[in-house]
């Protein structure tokens, strides 16, 4: 659990290392890190003393920052989840001595990286099993697909491949992982799949199946893992278990600009929205390329200034959105969340007709991350 030797040296070197510095002026994303430690209790209390956690951080710890995340995390959970050798990598050089798990199938030319650096892959074939043997030694996760069709071995050819991988040299098997592609949408699926995982599993490896979804809705088949993911960044899929966390960011940007439209006047490209009365318009200085969707577009989107929510006019632009002000007050200047703690990231998923994962995730690389409460 504890992989403390030189982080501070390491984080020196990481861009979204918590800096004191003020906010950036034009478009950036807090991440408060007290919220994240609230997140990690609440999964504590859904599964108990005896199961361990993996924090899944691929994709830049769900956008957040992997720097700040993993000094928040280092001393807390037990394993990490990424996709890729890339991200594991990244880890490394960070936590040198964390237990990483790849999340994904790694590609052949990728297997002595995986060996090298200590790193655990996810085995979803024997040929994938045989090649590692080979280059070994290496701990392993076997994938077993109960349901999700990405990867794994299927039940029926389980137990046969189980036998030859435990006859294979240099291969330690560390768990066994199913998916669950339903927990917060289908619970009859979801309890047929985690029945006939645990009738597969019997009393071989210790295993790991829940991921967010499961842990909130399924915590009783915790098994010695979890993987953590969505809600450790204050996220739930399903609204009965949101008020339980915290959102750990808050997408800001600034009003640059505000001017009165008469009425009839045409708002963003291809003037989709038209002013019906003279109405006062701020412009914000955010856009698409710092990942507020242009799906949002004529949407009944929303953001808050000083409070007040106030309606997004016309289209996303790449760098900018126009909102309507004229009933609340707004000055050049103002703070403006666009999701966060009062505009939530599944509100912004909802309208985007898409899911929380892809919101966190989208915010670009040109959005400074501003770590808060280290």
């Amino acid at each position: 659990m504890v992989f403390g030797k030189q982080i501070a040296r390491s984080l020196l070197i990481m861009p979204d290392f918590p800096v004191s510095t003020p906010h950036p002026q034009r478009c950036w994303a807090e991440i408060d890190l007290a919220a994240l430690r609230h997140n990690l209790t609440v999964v504590r209390s859904q599964i108990g003393p005896v199961s361990r956690i993996m924090a899944i951080v691929k994709a830049d710890a769900y956008g957040h920052g992997l720097g700040g995340v993993l000094t928040t995390l280092a001393q807390e959970v037990d394993q990490f989840g990424v996709a890729n050798v890339t991200e594991a990598l990244d880890l490394r050089a960070v936590l040198p001595d964390a237990e990483i798990l790849l999340l994904g199938a790694t590609l052949p030319e990728e297997r002595e990286l995986v060996v090298r650096h200590g790193l655990m892959p996810a085995i979803s074939t024997l040929e994938e099993a045989r090649r590692f043997a080979e280059i070994g030694p290496v701990r392993v996760h076997l994938a077993l697909d109960t349901g999700m069709g990405r990867m794994g071995f299927l039940p029926v050819e389980w137990a046969e491949a189980l036998a030859e991988i435990r006859s294979l040299p240099n291969l330690t098997v560390v768990a066994v992982a199913t998916h669950l592609p339903s927990a917060d949408e289908d619970e009859p699926f979801t309890i047929s799949q985690i029945a006939d995982y645990e009738a597969l599993m019997g009393i071989q490896s210790p295993s790991h199946l829940l991921n967010s979804a499961g842990i909130m809705n399924f915590p009783k088949h915790a098994a010695q893992w979890v993987r953590a993911g969505l809600m450790l960044y204050g996220v739930s899929p399903m609204a009965f278990f949101q008020p339980q966390l915290v959102p750990v960011m808050t997408l800001k940007s600034r009003v640059t600009l505000i001017r009165t439209l008469p009425a009839g006047h045409g708002v963003s490209y291809g003037r989709t929205f038209l002013t019906s009365r003279p109405t006062r318009v701020a412009t914000i200085s955010a856009g698409y390329a710092d990942g507020y969707h242009r799906r949002l577009s004529n949407r009944g989107t929303e953001v808050l200034i000083r409070g007040h929510r106030c309606p997004l006019l016309g289209r996303v632009t790449m760098d900018q959105i126009m909102v309507d002000v004229t009933d609340g007050p707004a000055e050049i200047g103002d703070e403006v969340e666009l999701f966060g703690r009062h505009i939530l990231a599944g509100e912004i998923a909802q309208l985007a007709d898409t899911t929380p994962w892809e919101i966190l995730t989208s915010i670009s690389k040109r959005v400074p991350r501003v770590f808060l409460n280290p």
